[in-house]
């Protein structure tokens, strides 16, 4: 079996996507779901922790089961046994305040140099800068899809509109309102 766990010499090579809640949830609500894995060369992955979350969306449950049954989102056990990561998680669940998924997904990135995918950058961004994470957001999905052909201008406002309908937040109501970032993985 592979150490996923590995230290910063192999960082670049063989990274993946650590995924939290929200950003499956855009993605199925603004349906485009199937999209989300071919938008970076990196595979997705969302923690045990995670799943977890994504079970209490009682609408999107059969959604989501299909979505780990079709292999589109692949379930990672959270690394119980590493106790540097564990330690972390439960530092980061205490003093920062934050959730399962997202203390568990953080504290795994801090140690794997994977990257987060997340649009609560009030809840990830500075951990993320403190402890020199990349994180993708939903909008940097959104962007990268644009830039590269996956999705037109039209297909990213339809998708920004069904999730900003759905009542769930996104920093804009269209694509020409967003300024992209660069993002170098």
């Amino acid at each position: 079996m592979v150490n996923h766990w590995r230290k910063s010499s192999m960082v670049k090579k063989n990274r993946i996507i650590l995924i939290d809640a929200d950003v499956v949830s855009h993605f199925i609500t603004g349906g485009e779901i199937y999209m989300l894995p071919s938008i970076f060369p990196y595979k997705m992955k969302i923690l045990d922790k995670v799943y977890d979350e994504l079970e209490n969306f009682k609408s999107k449950k059969t959604q989501i089961d299909n979505l780990v049954n079709q292999r589109i989102l692949e379930i990672m056990p959270f690394p119980d046994e590493n106790s540097e990561i564990r330690k972390e998680y439960f530092w980061i669940k205490k003093q920062m305040f934050k959730g399962d998924g997202e203390s568990a997904t953080l504290a795994v990135t801090r140690y794997s140099h994977d990257i987060v995918g997340s649009s609560n950058l009030r809840d990830i961004k500075s951990y993320c800068l403190m402890h020199s994470i990349d994180y993708l957001t939903t909008m940097d999905f959104l962007c990268r899809a644009l830039e590269t052909g996956r999705m037109d201008l039209a297909r990213c406002n339809n998708f920004i509109s069904s999730v900003v309908n759905s009542g769930s937040k996104l920093p804009v109501k269209s694509m020409e309102e967003y300024a992209c970032r660069e993002v170098n993985l």
